[in-house]
């Protein structure tokens, strides 16, 4: 029960001017992101390359970025929040407008490439800040506030994009995003200027964050989130977003309109379950809300490839999808906050990061993989094994967590 109280007087994280702030800057990155979604395979393609160039550009980011996830964690470790956020978002912004100058394919790949580790900089030093301003009783709401804000953007981003294109030419959205990283740079200086008041920050080398970060693998909260986030970008990338759309166009004869309908489903399905699912992983418990949602995702995606015959079950069975992915992120969210030590672990944020980007990165193949030497429908059976299997693993959490790790929070500062 006073557990229970606990988490009913949690305030809500937007009530904090210090979270609103930091949710202009994602807000400021998604929508200039969302810009270039539109534009991006076309530009490429204006390199007279195919397809399967295009896919490479962005196996070359996803690969940058996941490489750089545990140093931009040992960079917030060592020399802070406020500049490892800084430093991602102006490598992402010289990355763009080396993409909009670029002049051969070549130039472009490389360009876009390394924009991959600003992008890890910038999430691990704006995660890690959240992580250590909001209370763990309230991580929940917070993940959905801020997964929203950069749904918000995205969702605007590519109307602006798409226009600026028409008018300006393919570089100039590339050119304007990387601007509008300046403006999120200076954001950043402004509202992430100083430590939290509540709590003494201690910077580490790279030897004492792996330490101090060690025992989190111990826990069963933190390595459920690993295996919850990496289940969340598996689904979105391999069943829906790129498997999907070949899918749904190859074998549910669906049109281009059609799939695009599909993917913006996919996106409401997020929106509208995020501010409940948050409230109801603080109040309730993360397990009571991992679970489910879990359990939703993995029987969405198995049916999503047995459909043929009900072809008007894709767009349902996507919404189901992302409101399941949405409702995990919340859980995951509370639970690192849950796990990690008050005065925050950029290392541990790092690692949650890599586990994502290695969903992301393996899921295409994979499932692409078994598609092609078997059928659809056995491809979406393995697309729906890694939510089944951490369904499972999530039932091993507490019903109502512990909000606190005595055990961990004395590790930072542990001799040597």
């Amino acid at each position: 029960m006073a557990a229970a109280a606990a988490t009913l007087e949690a305030p809500s994280p937007l009530r904090r001017p210090e979270f609103r702030r930091l949710l202009a800057i994602s807000i400021t990155v998604a929508l200039g992101f969302g810009m270039i979604v539109p534009v991006f395979p076309l530009f490429a393609r204006s390199f007279g390359v195919g397809l399967a160039a295009i896919g490479l550009v962005q196996m070359v980011f996803g690969t940058t970025r996941f490489s750089f996830g545990l140093v931009g964690g040992l960079v917030v470790d060592r020399f802070g929040e406020r500049a490892c956020t800084m430093a991602g978002l102006l490598i992402v912004c010289a990355s763009s407008y080396a993409v909009g100058f670029s002049q051969t394919f070549l130039q472009f790949v490389l360009a876009r490439g390394f924009g991959g580790a600003g992008s890890a900089l910038f999430i691990a030093g704006l995660m890690n800040r959240i992580l250590r301003i909001i209370e763990p009783e309230a991580m929940g709401r917070a993940t959905g506030a801020f997964r929203s804000s950069f749904l918000i953007g995205i969702a605007a981003g590519p109307l602006l994009g798409g226009v600026i294109s028409e008018y300006l030419g393919l570089r100039a959205p590339f050119h304007i995003y990387a601007t509008g990283l300046i403006v999120a740079a200076a954001i950043a200086y402004v509202v992430m200027r100083g430590e939290s008041r509540e709590v003494e920050v201690e910077k580490k080398n790279p030897v004492e964050a792996l330490r101090a970060a060690r025992p989190l693998f111990g826990d069963i909260r933190y390595v459920v989130a690993l295996l919850a986030t990496f289940v969340g970008w598996w689904t979105i990338s391999g069943p829906t977003q790129v498997i999907g759309v070949v899918y749904a166009g190859e074998e549910l004869a669906l049109t281009k309109f059609q799939i695009a309908v599909a993917l913006t489903l996919l996106a409401v399905g997020e929106i509208l379950i995020l501010y409940v699912a948050g409230k109801a992983a603080d109040r309730f418990g993360r397990r009571s809300v991992l679970a489910p949602s879990l359990a939703v995702v993995a029987v969405a995606t198995l049916m999503l490839g047995q459909i043929q015959q009900v072809t008007w079950a894709f767009f349902p069975l996507v919404m189901l999808i992302g409101a399941g992915i949405a409702a995990g992120g919340t859980a995951s969210g509370g639970l690192l906050a849950d796990a990690i030590p008050k005065g925050g672990s950029g290392t541990a944020v790092g690692v949650n990061q890599m586990a994502g980007d290695v969903g992301y990165l393996l899921a295409p193949t994979a499932i692409g993989a078994v598609a092609e030497e078997t059928s659809y429908g056995a491809a979406y059976i393995a697309g729906a094994v890694p939510a089944f299997l951490v369904f499972f693993a999530s039932l091993r959490l507490p019903k109502r967590g512990s909000t606190t790790a005595p055990e961990l929070q004395a590790e930072p500062s542990a001799p040597g």
